[in-house]
């Protein structure tokens, strides 16, 4: 049988990783444009923080995760409203340029576009002491990237929830002519909460590299998807958006166990999480036509 804390730790661990570019996400989503690009602004965010903090120190890897894809989501949104393209598109363009970049600059970073080892750049567990508690340890086991992510979704929800930039975003996504009647720049809101968006993701890649303390190429496998689904499977509602990348995150704790106790090829384990956020696409295109 799997060990609960130990399912639990790991579940706690993939949460950090798909919570923030989630809410992230949700954020662009307010604002009526949800961005598709999650998946590669947490793989910019796992890049910068390695290639940043080999040069510069751990700290700096964290600023620089949170400030590279940032800045990218904010460039991606003005070019899309400037040059009146399909932000959809878009989105998919960064999704396929950023691990393309990646490589090019890991071969002038790190000396190889294969994976890169930094020493020091692994996250502890600053309270592994109190992990051996039954259950609740789980919550004591985690490394502090993971707490820093999870201190950066809680922060992005906040403003999204209390503060002028959420109502406003909100506004936007419901009728941006009246935002602009009230002489509010309905485009600036939309940039600002897409810059919000690309610091959510980038704190993700920077928990989920840090994690293993090694700059993986495509390492971010997946997750930005995920947490895009758990959008729509959330009900666009921050508390639904959190709930559904746990229900997520424990789908892949389950799956990473149950290697060690069954014999099913670990390809289709690892496929389970992914092909539920199949099931989960189809069923909300279908009830969404049905209504």
């Amino acid at each position: 049988m799997i060990h609960l804390s130990a399912l639990l730790l790991d579940a706690i661990a993939f949460l950090a990783v798909l919570a923030p570019a989630a809410i992230g996400g949700l954020a662009t989503e307010y604002a009526g444009s949800l961005n598709i690009a999650l998946e590669g602004l947490m793989l910019a965010g796992a890049f910068s923080y390695m290639a940043f903090g080999a040069a510069f120190g751990t700290v700096a890897g964290f600023i620089a995760a949170m400030l590279v894809p940032s800045a990218i989501a904010y460039v991606s949104d003005l070019f899309s409203r400037k040059a009146n393209a399909d932000s959809f598109v878009v989105g998919l363009g960064v999704n396929m340029l950023v691990p393309a970049a990646a490589s090019m600059l890991s071969k002038y970073v790190f000396g190889s576009k294969g994976v890169a080892a930094v020493a020091g750049l692994q996250s502890g567990r600053p309270f592994a002491g109190a992990a051996s508690i039954p259950v609740v340890g789980a919550l004591f086991g985690q490394r502090s990237s993971d707490y820093l992510a999870f201190g950066v979704a809680i922060m992005v929800a906040l403003v999204l929830a209390r503060t002028p930039l959420g109502t406003r975003a909100k506004a936007a996504g419901m009728n941006r002519d009246a935002l602009t009647m009230a002489g509010i720049d309905s485009g600036g809101v939309r940039g600002a909460v897409y810059a919000l968006s690309g610091l959510a993701c980038g704190i993700s890649g920077a928990a989920l590299a840090s994690s293993v303390g090694a700059w993986v190429p495509n390492m971010s496998a997946g997750r930005g998807w995920i947490a895009l689904v758990a959008v729509y499977l959330g009900g666009k509602r921050l508390g639904g958006t959190f709930a559904a990348s746990a229900l997520f995150a424990l789908l892949l704790s389950l799956a990473t166990r149950a290697q060690a106790i069954t014999e099913a090829p670990a390809e289709l384990l690892l496929s389970l999480p992914y092909f539920l956020t199949a099931v989960v696409v189809v069923l909300g295109s279908s009830r969404s036509k049905r209504k």
